[in-house]
């Protein structure tokens, strides 16, 4: 199919008045995205199939002003997708293009948006139809998940400030804790929220309400090194009802925590669905790194489940990431879904594979750390020339960065100019060998530019390479990948999956 239509092709019929003030504002907009490098519409036009019309193919049928304001830009062409979407067939899905920009809550957006999301097998497929992006369509089906206050104070704009993306922070957190937060917001201290940016008022409610180590599906005690913990663990309390409620503040370990208990409950119940409530390209799930723990596992994200409290009409399933991870619900998929490939989760052999990746990736870094660091020898002479003629090198001479200082030195004190030549050769700093050691130190960064290649995401690590390496500064990297082994040991949870995969029970408690 074309994805350009020639506006000639196209009919255009204005069915009422404009008023001049819109339709100037209109063209600024579209002027300044144009020289901007944007495209035009923020919403492309809605066009019509027309049959046995031998003048046109197409009919406006919503966006008469954006497509006279196209004309007026002179636009030839109209991309699909871009300026222009087509809505021939489902009625429910040209309602909601005629309508979603004027007459629509986003509370009745919504709605709709979750009724046509059942007759699409992908989400990708609705986004496409409707002229929106996958990411756009999964936010708002997400706040699906707000709780019934929220969705009437959405509905209502009990609060006048609060856009889409405040919504759906809320949305992340379990129901009883929106609650807490919405009496939060509406009190004295929530005063503050107003004038903070979204990502401010993300942060806000995160470390006051998905902190609380009694809101977590497993018993923790915190990473004893953040202000909560230190605090709890020094504040010298006789009672413990005068203890503050424990808190941990450290994110990144508490989300780590929850990767790792969502993996150990997803191998123990292979069968049960996971569920997240972030929008991922599959881009980002196959780049996703080795050390997340829920990497080899498939995650529906928003827009392909919801949750319900019927278990007889759902299945079960359990919420991947956000202050809900580790969460067991029921969820009801959209019909549509059933056609749609599955996708398929790692095997234990795969997820083997990854971890020993993750370990060579992580005995690479110490190798290429004890060069840096001086803690290597230095190859002979012979080698660096070798290592010089495969991988060249940067002048020894001039400005450098160092890495113990973190700063730009000049280690043999002389400019990066063929001159430097007659200085070195009076400081006969070849006979001393601080010439090779500056001058390793200039193939190093070639050498490392091309091990660190295989340091993340698809690709595989530089372990022959690194061996070379190792051998030439007498670094044992046989024994720095034994110590990266101890230090990211097989997951216990695995030994549930060893079981699934060859189809044991699992053995019963004595």
């Amino acid at each position: 199919m074309n994805t350009k239509l020639p506006v000639s092709r196209i009919q255009c019929e204005p069915d009422r008045t404009y008023n001049k003030a819109d339709d100037m504002h209109l063209r600024a907009s579209i002027k300044s995205r144009l020289d901007k490098g944007l495209k035009p519409l923020l919403q492309p036009v809605a066009l019509k199939k027309l049959e046995n019309n031998p003048d046109y193919d197409y009919a406006v049928d919503d966006g008469r002003r954006r497509f006279l304001a196209l004309l007026d830009f002179k636009f030839t062409e109209l991309e699909l997708g871009q300026e222009a979407i087509l809505i021939d067939g489902d009625s429910e899905i040209n309602a909601y293009l005629a309508n979603q920009h004027t007459n629509l809550s986003l509370a009745e957006e919504i709605a709709k948006l979750y009724s046509m999301r059942e007759k699409f097998p992908t989400l990708d497929g609705l986004a496409a139809e409707i002229g929106h992006s996958p990411s756009w369509v999964a936010r708002r089906l997400n706040l699906l998940n707000l709780s019934e206050l929220w969705k009437k104070a959405m509905e209502g704009k009990t609060f006048g400030y609060m856009t889409v993306s405040h919504y759906e922070t809320i949305a992340t957190f379990p129901p009883e804790i929106q609650d807490n937060i919405f009496d939060y917001i509406r009190g004295v201290e929530g005063r503050e929220l107003k004038t903070m940016s979204v990502r401010k008022f993300s942060e806000t409610l995160y470390d006051r309400f998905a902190t609380l180590l009694s809101s977590l599906p497993w018993p923790e005690e915190g990473c004893g090194e953040c202000p909560a913990c230190r605090e709890r663990r020094d504040s010298g309390f006789l009672f413990a009802n005068l203890l503050p409620e424990p808190r941990c503040m450290n994110r990144e370990y508490l989300e780590k925590k929850r990767k790792e208990y969502v993996a150990g409950l997803a191998a123990q119940e292979p069968e049960t669905v996971l569920v997240s409530q972030k929008y991922h390209t599959q881009e980002e799930d196959d780049q996703k790194d080795d050390e997340d723990p829920l990497a080899g596992n498939p995650v529906l994200g928003p827009g392909d489940w919801r949750e319900t409290d019927k278990p007889e009409e759902g299945v079960p399933a359990i919420i991947a990431d956000g202050p809900r991870a580790g969460t067991k619900i029921t969820i009801q998929r959209p019909k549509a879904s059933e056609e749609a490939a599955p996708k398929k989760s790692k095997t234990l052999a795969e997820r083997k594979e990854a971890k020993m990746r993750q370990r060579k990736r992580k005995a690479i870094d110490m190798l290429m750390t004890a060069i840096r660091d001086g803690k290597a020898a230095t190859p002979s002479r012979t080698a660096i020339y070798l290592m010089i003629a495969c991988k060249g090198t940067k002048p020894a001479c001039g400005s450098q960065f160092d890495y113990k200082t973190k700063k730009h030195v000049n280690a043999a004190g002389l400019p990066d100019k063929i001159q430097s030549y007659c200085s070195l050769d009076a400081r006969e700093l070849t006979a001393s060998g601080q010439l090779d050691d500056l001058l390793w130190n200039r193939v190093c960064e070639n050498i490392f530019s091309e091990l660190t290649y295989g340091q993340s995401g698809p690709e595989e690590p530089r372990w022959q390479e690194a061996e070379l390496i190792a051998g030439l500064v007498q670094f044992d990297l046989a024994k720095a990948l034994e110590e990266t082994t101890a230090l990211l040991p097989d997951p216990k949870a695995w030994e549930a999956l060893a079981r699934a995969e060859a189809k044991q029970p699992v053995p019963q408690a004595a």
